[in-house]
């Protein structure tokens, strides 16, 4: 993979992807099992060697699809731009990753870059919970997770606000680990108003099965796994269906 190739794989993509932006290459993330004791830092080129390959962003017309690649990853996003906009659901986003994998590893064949070998799957969601109904303060964030409570006495008292990191391992058909989801609570402020939000984002990452058989796998821990870190007063905010 060199970067002539960005440009190549564009023209194939160009009337439904207008518009790039580079952007620096994520690190390689992989879930292992037993887990190292020393994590490896990411592989850097030498001094004097040829540059980092960066990681493209190929920009649907309709400004909310997102395709990104770089040298080991092939990414596909959907994100929100304007508040009428709607998610287009899973099923959607997976279905057009799938179309996208099929056309890249095309054009891979075609330029002679050599077999893709599928070492690792990772599905996200990024949820903004804004407060409102059922909250109006991140103080208040046992009303919307159910994995906080504020300690009783008087000291240290409410927290002003709480953001924490939690991993769990997913188990895979056999039994053995498959991957783990990662869970990422933040406060933040909606630009637009200023309001509270708390930035919710699961992560489901690991391999079952081949190729990108995991996503449904993840994806179905992401999903049971937000319904039951949120509250039920939430639930009824949101008219959730079970």
């Amino acid at each position: 993979m060199r970067a002539a190739h960005f440009g190549l794989f564009w023209n194939e993509i160009r009337g439904l992807f207008p518009v790039t932006e580079e952007r620096p290459p994520l690190d390689p993330v992989l879930e292992r099992f037993p887990e190292p004791v020393n994590r490896p830092l990411p592989l850097r080129p030498p001094p004097g060697g040829p540059p980092p390959l960066p990681r493209v962003w190929y920009i649907h017309r309709n400004q909310n699809e997102l395709l990104q690649l770089q040298a080991d990853r092939l990414i596909r996003n959907w994100r929100k731009i304007g508040d009428e906009d709607a998610y287009p659901r899973y099923e959607i986003v997976r279905q057009r990753f799938d179309e996208d994998f099929q056309l890249f590893q095309r054009f891979a064949a075609r330029e002679d870059l050599g077999p893709i070998e599928v070492n690792q799957c990772e599905i996200t969601y990024v949820n903004h919970i804004v407060a409102g109904d059922g909250w109006t303060a991140h103080e208040e964030i046992g009303e919307v997770l159910t994995v906080w409570k504020h300690p009783g006495g008087p000291f240290p008292g409410k927290a002003e606000d709480v953001a924490f990191h939690a991993r769990f391992v997913i188990p895979g058909p056999n039994g053995h680990p498959a991957g783990r989801l990662h869970v990422d609570v933040q406060p933040a402020f909606r630009k637009r108003d200023n309001k509270p939000i708390f930035v919710l984002n699961l992560t489901a990452r690991g391999m079952a099965g081949d190729a990108t058989g995991f996503f449904d796998l993840g994806r179905e821990w992401i999903v049971r796994s937000f319904a039951e870190m949120t509250t039920t007063q939430m639930h009824q905010v949101w008219r959730r269906r079970r």
